[in-house]
Parts: structure tokens; C-alpha cells; sequence
């Protein structure tokens, strides 16, 4: 669940504009970045080859439909109890293959999960999983009706 860390190596002005772009369309060719940046080719992949030495840049992926074999999403939020066992909760929660996410938040709830399954029972199965992790107190489960925005 943990990422590496960054490089402490500041990013300039074009460093941002080259991600952002990639963020947009990461199959942007070296010659279209630097037409849109004003640098050559040979200083796009350069500078990219950086970024990704730095771990700026960390991989590049295919981001598909999850309604193509998990038609099914649900948003639980977690309470945990004080004294709670929380890389235990972690690794318990990675563990389950219908989590895609987890969030460590502020506030009042602990943790936001998300859920992506085939089946209501998938679903099913997948809250109780949760519901009986050490550490937990209380879950709250919201099926997603539709996606909005996802970037």
C-alpha cells in the first residue's frame, strides 16, 4: 500500500507542463510533448527518462472500463477503534482482490475503500470480509449509481 518516495529533485515549469500532458494522453509521442512544450524531441526524453529515474513518473497503464468484468462498485467508509492494528487492517484489505482502493483520511472516517465486484454476492462476501477485520468498528457501504468524473 506504502509508494516509494520521490526524489527531493524540484520539478520546473516545463518538468509540469511534459506531466500533465502525459496525465492527459499518456501515449503522446516525444516530437507532439515537445511541439506542445517547445523543446526537441531528444530534450523530451530526456527529461522524461529523469522523471522516471526520480520516480516522478512511475509506469504507464492502460486504464480500462471497470464495468468490463466488475460492473458493480460500492464505496465503504471505516471506523476503526483507537487502538487499532492499522498496517494489520492494511494488509488484511489488500488482500481482499475485490478492493481496488483504500484511503487513509482526516477526520471522522478512517479509511474510504472501494469496491469492485461482478455479482451482488461478490459484493456481499466482500463488506463481510471487512465488517470482521480486527481493529474495525463500524463500516458504512454505498453502492455507486453512476461515475461522473474520472481522471
Amino acid at each position: 500500500m506504502t509508494q516509494a518516495p520521490m526524489s527531493n529533485r524540484r520539478l520546473d515549469a516545463t518538468d509540469g507542463r511534459i506531466l500533465r500532458l502525459l496525465v492527459r494522453n499518456a501515449r503522446a509521442s516525444y516530437r507532439d510533448l515537445g511541439a506542445e512544450v517547445g523543446l526537441s524531441a531528444n530534450a523530451v526524453t530526456q527529461r522524461m527518462r529523469r522523471l522516471e529515474a526520480d520516480g516522478v513518473i512511475r509506469g504507464y497503464t492502460a486504464l480500462l472500463d471497470p464495468a468490463l468484468d466488475a460492473p458493480i462498485q460500492a464505496v465503504v467508509h471505516v471506523h476503526t477503534a483507537l487502538d487499532a492494528d492499522t498496517a494489520a487492517i492494511e494488509r488484511a484489505l489488500a488482500a481482499i482482490p475485490t478492493v481496488a482502493e483504500v484511503l487513509d483520511l482526516a477526520g471522522t472516517i478512517d479509511y474510504e475503500i472501494r469496491v469492485r465486484c461482478r455479482t451482488q454476492a461478490e459484493l456481499y462476501e466482500a463488506v463481510n470480509e471487512i465488517r470482521v477485520l480486527p481493529g474495525i468498528t463500524d463500516i458504512e457501504t454505498r453502492p455507486v449509481l453512476r461515475p461522473v468524473l474520472r481522471r
